[in-house]
């Protein structure tokens, strides 16, 4: 007898939340092969669309429902606008895992085992993961191979990024259900070689420091109240805050947080005309964020004072915080709408940002979550930086993961990454992704540490997901192989 549609959809959802659970804050990684499991396992055995939208909504539910925040605490939202709002994104979400399900469900018959029907699920859970963070700009969060740090797939990383990784977890968990559903042992070949690989890939990795390079670097986390930022009463004293805080002489590299200041460059150069010369004076750069202005509207812009040079514009923009999709309908439905942030443009500098010998790759705020920007942006460059404001979100897990996925980046490109926020969680990542030294959460303060770059060139950083789309080619090969062979 099969399961009602009430347990199985019911059994999706609990998956897709216990799914979060691989992630940070919690790094339970291995719920994060039993969630995958038990959606192979529905999947196979109730092969429809719905049980991966159920997962999806379960996972996506659970996992970034903290976009919400933003809108109740910052943007002026009611809770039952927010709550329809959230639920919308995460349903929509959702539809990928669905897909994921129904590809399966219209190939599935033309595989005759089932480790090769969990490849098929593989492949097309991997290939909704690649969408997901493509389509629409993307939103590439919440990606089982982020959750890989400190586990047995932390290996792979370096080698074929965080899509491939997840490709290594699902075919993991694929390898159990195969070996559950047909009662034999075979099956666990497949999860015991990659998680007896992963380890031996992890102990041979080795970044190139350099050294003799190694640099003092100050992280400002100013903590400035959103609920202030942009309101011109408070602008002086948010600007004071900073000068004589925020720029410790005791370090060479001195950087704010994104859009430090609540002005535009023009602005910040007419109020404060002494600061590059102060900080050339001192042989200092400042690399801080603040709003570029293109065209009559702003970008979200990275410059650099004092002895640096170099400037970065943030292409990738969030639909609903740094610009309104549909515009004349959203426009002043809520109070965030109002708000510079809100009116963004991709900008056209994009430049590394210098100093001296150390050649910083940018990426601003979520643009961090993007595996083939990053390996972009970072060509030529030394060490990774990323701003970011995530006030947005409160105390919930949105920042948590953010550092999470930032430590990937690391580990997955050989090269440190320093992280600036408005209120934590800054950090400094060194070349193997581990935290070394961390701001907590809402305290103003400056934190300084010795930074070493690093020329790592990773397999990964050279073949990109050239690697893992032979992986999904071949798989579908097999497929269409098995369908031929079948149909005779």
């Amino acid at each position: 007898m099969g399961l009602t549609p009430l347990i199985k959809y019911s059994t999706a959802l609990g998956a897709g939340i216990l799914g979060t659970l691989a992630f940070a804050p919690f790094n339970i990684w291995w719920l994060g092969l039993v969630s995958l499991a038990v959606w192979m396992w529905l999947s196979i055995k109730h092969p429809n669309f719905f049980i991966g939208l159920f997962y999806g909504l379960g996972l996506f539910g659970s996992g970034v429902s903290w976009v919400s925040v933003s809108m109740t605490e910052h943007g002026g939202a009611s809770f039952p606008l927010a709550f329809i709002m959230t639920t919308v994104f995460t349903a929509g979400l959702a539809i990928f895992p669905g897909l994921a399900s129904w590809g399966y469900a219209s190939w599935h018959q033309r595989w005759s085992t089932t480790l090769g029907k969990a490849c098929l699920l593989t492949a097309c859970w991997v290939t909704m993961e690649a969408f997901r963070g493509w389509f629409l700009t993307g939103f590439p969060w919440l990606l089982f191979g982020y959750s890989a740090l400190g586990t047995p797939f932390e290996g792979y990383l370096s080698w074929v990024g965080v899509f491939g990784v997840s490709a290594v977890i699902a075919l993991t968990a694929g390898g159990f259900v195969a070996s559950l559903l047909d009662r034999r042992l075979t099956p666990l070949i497949v999860p015991v070689i990659l998680m007896t690989l992963g380890p031996t890939l992890n102990a041979q990795f080795e970044p190139s420091e350099e050294q003799t390079r190694a640099t003092r670097v100050a992280l400002w986390q100013p903590m400035t109240a959103q609920s202030e930022k942009w309101k011109p009463e408070f602008r002086e004293r948010i600007i004071e805050q900073h000068v004589v805080n925020g720029l410790p002489a005791d370090v060479e590299i001195i950087i704010w947080p994104e859009t430090a200041l609540p002005m535009t460059e023009s602005q910040m150069n007419s109020v404060l005309p002494d600061l590059d010369l102060m900080l050339l004076s001192n042989t200092q750069t400042l690399i801080t964020g603040v709003l570029g202005q293109r065209r009559g509207r702003y970008t979200n812009r990275l410059i650099t004072l004092g002895s640096g040079q170099g400037a970065y514009d943030k292409t990738r923009l969030v639909p609903f915080g740094e610009y309104i999709p549909l515009e004349s309908t959203f426009r002043g439905l809520i109070t965030f709408f109002n708000l510079p942030m809100s009116a963004i443009v991709p900008g056209s500098q994009q430049s590394l940002l210098t100093h001296g010998q150390l050649k910083f790759g940018a990426l601003i705020c979520y643009e961090i979550a993007y595996a083939g920007q990053a390996r972009t942006v970072t060509e030529g460059a030394n060490v990774i930086l990323t701003v970011s404001n995530d006030t947005w979100f409160g105390d919930s897990i949105g920042p948590d993961q953010h550092l999470q996925i930032a430590q990937i980046r690391a580990r997955e490109l050989g090269k440190p990454v320093i992280r600036a926020t408005n209120d934590g969680l800054t950090a400094f990542i060194d070349a193997r992704g581990q935290v070394e030294s961390i701001l907590p959460r809402f305290v103003s303060a400056v934190l300084s540490h010795t930074v070493i770059p690093a020329t790592t060139v990773t397999p990964y950083s050279k073949a990109g997901e050239a690697p893992l789309i032979i992986f999904l080619i071949v798989i579908l090969t097999l497929t269409r192989g098995n369908e031929i062979f079948n149909s005779k």
